[in-house]
């Protein structure tokens, strides 16, 4: 049955209809609102990037004129996905980790290698590959360093692009010790070098903000995983607070890391967390491989949100400690959002398989419209922006994606299944960002595929030839 999201004057009326910039129309909407609303021969109204009107085609029709329409002739429309957390200046390193092996170069040294240029080559190119597969926006957590340059890809591409400080800590050599396959000199040299540095990088992407309509937006960042100071925390957490920005930081990738700093602090992480005053609304985790059952309250208790990378947690369960928990914590109202990492396994169209397998794994299965709504809803809040973004509401950016009606894998029997599961870029028949269409049929709009490809594979050769490595 349609849910009527219309708001009264939306609706002006057969006489005096109004008018919109476009109307999406002959589609089933899957909302994603609280609700999980579906809305059957639906359409939806726009005007200045945002919908000002979401019901019954026939409401809508009568309702409003426009200039632009779009058929999407019985096939689904659903919020964009947001990849929640991508080091994306390493995507075009997706590959390279075969050729380290028997060698002395690391991903330290390739990444002590990125220039502004690899680094936008990087991604543009995976903002090629987001859209095609129905991906509206991304977040790089602080990891590169010519954040200019990645922001240039979101009006390139037309795509949304959150961005924050590269590499926020004070304490590199605690990754080091732990991760050193992550680490070189070169790389480390580029960190901030004490305290000082650190705290004078906060906040260096917050302007970004001014422009409300931007498709960039900063947040504060730390590196994260023991390499950051309670001084330093503290400065970010307050400087979120005062912003209304959200603080992300990477915690407990690597179970055994947490269990040696909780064993140093002489009780659990998140409690030692919770006794200075450290847990906090503003606040994202991101991986969270290690969570007990009493903290899935405790999480919940301060609204914290958190970052569910299925690959990296898949590699994480046989190891010692690790307790996943994603599927618990969302159904305790822990907003968590699905992240590709760095997609070395699998593109990010299949990150929802990843998390079908992974919480499988885990002993705790997820339900496909779980997965639908931590892949949209849950990505848009892990970045503090579920008030604008993931999921298809009046007053909301107008952000989504329209699925072919035909194609195999839709059957239209299980929306959360076919769309947020098993549904691959072969399904995507158009994809619009703030109202505006970026994808037709498999083709990015505004992009020369050919061209972003091949810059991404020179930039790529010439940054393995760097560091010494041959395909």
């Amino acid at each position: 049955m349609p849910l009527a999201t219309t708001t009264p004057e939306a609706l002006a009326g057969p006489d005096r209809p109004q008018h919109c910039d476009l109307i999406v129309h002959n589609a089933a909407i899957l909302t994603m609102d609280d609700r999980d609303s579906v809305v059957a021969d639906g359409a939806i109204a726009i005007r200045n990037g945002r919908i000002v009107a979401l019901d019954s085609q026939a409401k809508i029709l009568a309702g409003f004129t426009s200039d632009r329409s779009f058929d999407a002739a019985g096939g689904t429309v659903h919020p964009g996905f947001i990849d929640a957390h991508i080091h994306v200046s390493q995507y075009t390193a997706r590959s390279v980790l075969p050729l380290m092996e028997r060698t002395s170069a690391t991903m330290g040294h390739w990444k002590g290698e990125l220039t502004p240029e690899d680094e936008h080559a990087s991604a543009l190119m995976a903002a090629l590959d987001y859209l095609k597969c129905g991906y509206t926006g991304f977040v790089d957590p602080g990891t590169v360093f010519a954040p200019d340059a990645v922001a240039a890809v979101a009006e390139e591409a037309c795509i949304r692009v959150w961005l924050t400080d590269p590499y926020v800590a004070d304490g590199g050599e605690a990754l080091a010790a732990n991760l050193p396959e992550l680490v070189s000199g070169s790389f480390l040299a580029r960190w901030p070098q004490n305290t000082d540095e650190a705290l004078k990088r906060l906040g260096s992407q917050l302007f970004r903000n001014r422009n409300k309509d931007s498709l960039v937006k900063g947040f504060i960042g730390l590196y994260g995983e023991g390499t950051d100071s309670p001084e330093l925390f503290e400065a970010a957490l307050g400087l979120a607070r005062d912003h209304g920005v959200r603080l992300q930081e990477h915690l407990g990738y690597l179970p055994a890391f947490q269990l040696k700093r909780e064993e140093t602090l002489g009780q659990p992480l998140l409690q030692w967390l919770e006794d200075r005053g450290f847990l906090d609304p503003h606040l994202t985790f991101v991986h969270m491989n290690l969570v007990r059952e009493g903290e899935v309250s405790l999480l919940a208790k301060y609204d914290v949100r958190v970052v569910w990378c299925p690959w990296g947690q898949l590699q994480m369960l046989g190891q010692a400690g690790a307790q996943a928990r994603m599927v618990e914590l969302h159904r305790s109202g822990v907003a968590v959002g699905i992240a590709s990492d760095i997609p070395r396994v699998a593109d990010f169209d299949a990150l929802g398989t990843l998390a079908a397998s992974a919480s499988a794994a885990s002993g705790r299965p997820a339900m496909p419209r779980e997965l639908m709504r931590m892949r949209t809803i849950g990505a848009a809040a892990s970045i503090g922006a579920e008030g604008e973004l993931g999921s298809l509401e009046i007053g909301k950016r107008a952000d989504f994606v329209v699925r072919g009606p035909s194609v195999s894998v839709n059957f239209g029997f299980d929306a959360g299944l076919e769309l947020g599961v098993i549904g691959g870029r072969d399904t995507v028949e158009a994809v619009f960002v703030a109202g505006r269409q970026v994808v037709e049929k498999g083709r990015v709009l505004g992009l020369d595929e050919r061209a972003v490809i091949a810059a991404a594979h020179r930039s790529a050769r010439a940054l393995a030839s760097r560091i010494g490595l041959r395909g």
